[in-house]
């Protein structure tokens, strides 16, 4: 069996292979998966109709699906994505909110224009997390939703199922690691931690930005 490449792969083999996680039929990662996203609705701030919010790094978008129904009536949710083959199919599919192609280091958005921010699961593969965090934290006028991989429980798991032995249990591609601590060390400079969740095997923040 041919390993998949990632980065050689068309718009419909990396949509396939991003969304075989989701449609699994084990029910370990379906629970796991399930919890995950009821920590994200419990860690979501109060939102008002007419108000904004942005996801940003959404995939192939089945955070989106999962996450807009959970907003109250009239929030106008937006999603980006670097990833023109994500968007390419995101598109066809329609998603059901906006969606534009952008990178989380120069997002084409004015300054405070969203009250939520959301990134998900891209944190850890970035090279310059800080600039796409003062990227994030510019465009919120008030909160942002973090999530990342809770490290070094990540790993352990990892290696209990037996991937990854090479790399001691690090998942490729995953440059940066935190612990809750270090996820709440790191938001300190852009903001207050209001809430943090710990779903197995995530970390869940939500931060308010820092008054001008």
């Amino acid at each position: 069996m041919t390993k998949f490449d990632e980065s050689t792969a068309t718009a419909q083999e990396l949509w396939d292979w991003c969304m075989r996680e989701y449609e699994s039929r084990n029910p370990v990662i379906n629970k796991l998966i399930d919890r995950f996203y009821r920590s994200i609705q419990k860690n979501l701030p109060s939102l008002e109709q007419g108000e904004k919010v942005l996801e940003v790094g959404c995939g192939a978008g089945e955070s989106t699906r999962r996450i807009v129904p959970m907003m109250p009536r009239g929030v106008q949710y937006q999603a980006s994505e670097y990833d023109a083959r994500y968007v390419e199919c995101l598109l066809r599919t329609d998603l059901g909110v906006p969606v534009r192609q952008e990178s989380v280091y120069e997002l084409q958005r004015a300054d405070k224009e969203f009250r939520l921010v959301i990134m998900l699961e891209v944190l850890e593969h970035l090279e310059d997390y800080e600039k796409a965090l003062s990227e994030l934290f510019r465009v919120s006028a008030k909160y942002v939703l973090i999530s990342v991989p809770n490290e070094p429980l990540w790993r352990f798991l990892n290696l209990a199922r037996g991937k990854y032995i090479s790399t001691l249990g690090n998942t490729p591609d995953h440059i940066n690691h935190w612990s809750p601590g270090g996820l709440r060390k790191l938001l300190g400079k852009y903001g207050r931690v209001l809430h943090m969740s710990t779903p197995l095997p995530w970390i869940i923040a939500l931060a308010e930005k820092r008054a001008d």
